[in-house]
């Protein structure tokens, strides 16, 4: 009786890197149909994994082949050695000793003289050629790691899809370019969290404009996604250095060769390359965007929300954070969290102190030291930022219109070549001609804009610097750290030195009056 043969074939990418063209596809389908028809055997299926690793049996012929044994199309399987059914050893014993045998199918790697029909002495060394095999891979795996980590720390970008913003360099191979169709939405993100201060709001402006999510990216999605951002994915995007213009690998691993599930790691372990690629957010606001997450990421709540000086206030003797508590619905205290959590042996005391005091002493102090900045100069760096802004644009604006006219140029050349029809033609012409009228009415007007907001911008900078009322982003942004004494006694670190003197201020109240000292070399 005849055998209803399937002949598997596969080929992993490693294989193929390694340009091994004894293992490649053809080879191991001419090699296979030359030994049945030896055999005289007729064949029932063809089953091909091309660029499939070994490591595992999730690979869809190989599946295929399965749902065929179960519905008896086949019964006997070969392959040109036992390395093409796969590299894990235990995998590979589950079906040569319990799969296989169960539903009666003949087993055959031809190179290793492996017959399950036929026991042999080999063959008993079956599993013993599995162990190999997996040490193989276990090898294999480890040499393309290295491979990859050598080309990580050169500063190549290694990845199947470039982050968000970015696509791959046409000429350059691992050279990252900015896509500028999706690098806005990056800055977009970085504008509204520098703005606003929080990932939550940030994820909702994002959504409320319709702006495609990561995930709508990859599936080809450029305008109104319509998807809905979360605070991880802005949270993803803002702590990427790869933003800033330092190329970031490895923030993810596999658990395994053998198991494709990844874990993150900590930005201690990532591999972080400096100045590699265009950045689409600037360092200093980056920067600010990491201070304002690290400054969030303890976040206490109140009866349904943070509050001003969440992550700024300290315990001066423990230096536990200081926590909101409610004594009335107008008046709001702050406790040191180590006395609130120390039980009946307390490990500190209350250092309590009002919210209102704490706010008015930093307004005043932010006030008093806003008198040395020079608004004028302020003013021209807005106005030059504004500048830059607009030769950026520029830039975008003149690479789209080229593409159109290349695209112009390409379509009369498929018509005269005959591979469009007429009306195919006349449509695409008119689709290009469009959107090259875009772009250039968008050229013309960026190029005419001016910066005619001096008046508006010096008026919102007198409002700013009078800190009325005082704003989370400002905080974040200008205040490093509050201490407080139990005898009220505060002492304010700043993100900036003040002019001329290398010295914080500690300000004292003794029945409700404030007194103020300076502490020179703190």
């Amino acid at each position: 009786m005849q055998p209803k043969v399937a002949l598997y074939l596969r080929l992993s990418r490693e294989d193929d890197e390694r340009e091994l063209e004894s293992q490649s596809i053809a080879n191991q389908r001419e090699f296979l149909l030359q030994y049945t028809a030896q055999q005289d055997w007729s064949v029932a299926g063809i089953y091909t994994d091309d660029g499939w690793t070994g490591t595992n049996f999730d690979r869809p012929e190989f599946q295929r082949m399965l749902r065929d044994i179960e519905e008896r199309k086949i019964d006997t399987v070969i392959t040109k050695d036992l390395s093409r059914l796969g590299r894990d050893y235990i995998g590979v014993g589950h079906y040569l000793e319990r799969y296989f045998p169960t539903k009666g199918i003949r087993y055959i790697a031809v190179n290793e003289h492996i017959d399950t029909g036929q026991p042999s002495a080999v063959t008993q060394l079956t599993p013993f050629l599995a162990v190999v095999n997996d040490f193989y891979a276990a090898d294999i795996s480890r040499k393309v790691k290295a491979a990859l980590d050598t080309r990580k720390r050169e500063g190549l970008f290694i990845g199947a899809q470039p982050p968000l913003g970015y696509g791959k360099h046409p000429t350059q191979k691992g050279k990252l370019t900015v896509d500028p169709e999706t690098a806005p939405i990056i800055q977009t993100v970085f504008q509204i969290y520098l703005s606003c201060g929080s990932l939550a709001e940030t994820a909702r402006e994002l959504s409320r404009r319709g702006l495609p999510t990561p995930a709508d990216c990859k599936k080809g999605v450029r305008g109104g996604g319509g998807g809905m951002w979360s605070d991880s994915m802005a949270r993803r995007i803002l702590t990427n250095p790869t933003y800033a213009g330092h190329l970031t690998q490895s923030r993810v691993r596999k658990v395994s060769y053998k198991v494709n599930r990844k874990v993150s790691l900590p930005p201690s372990q990532w591999v972080v390359i400096a100045n590699t690629h265009e950045p689409l957010v600037e360092q200093q606001d980056f920067d600010r965007a990491q201070e304002m997450i690290s400054v969030r990421s303890y976040v206490p709540h109140l009866r349904g929300g943070g509050h001003l000086l969440t992550g700024l206030v300290f315990c001066a003797d423990c230096g536990a954070p200081m926590t909101y508590v409610r004594e009335s619905e107008r008046r709001t205290y702050l406790v040191c969290q180590g006395y609130r959590r120390g039980g009946r042996e307390k490990v500190c005391t209350s250092h309590c102190i009002r919210e209102d005091y704490l706010l008015e002493t930093i307004r005043e102090q932010l006030m008093e030291l806003s008198g040395y900045l020079d608004t004028e100069a302020l003013l021209t760096g807005m106005r030059e930022r504004h500048e830059r802004w607009k030769n950026r644009q520029m830039e975008v604006t003149r690479k789209n219109i080229e593409r159109c006219k290349s695209l112009m140029e390409s379509i009369y050349r498929d018509k005269a070549s005959g591979m469009i029809s007429e009306l195919e033609f006349y449509e695409l012409v008119s689709s290009v001609r469009r959107e090259r009228e875009h772009w250039e009415g968008s050229l013309a007007g960026t190029d005419s804009s001016k910066w005619e907001g001096q008046d508006d911008a010096r008026e919102c900078l007198n409002r700013l610097l009078s800190f009325q009322p005082l704003e989370r982003p400002v905080l974040t942004m200008l205040v490093e750290r509050v201490a407080v004494h139990q005898n009220k006694e505060l002492e304010l670190s700043l993100r900036f030195r003040e002019p001329e003197t290398e010295s914080c201020r500690r300000v004292t109240y003794e029945n409700n009056l404030k007194k103020e000292i300076i502490i020179d070399n703190i």
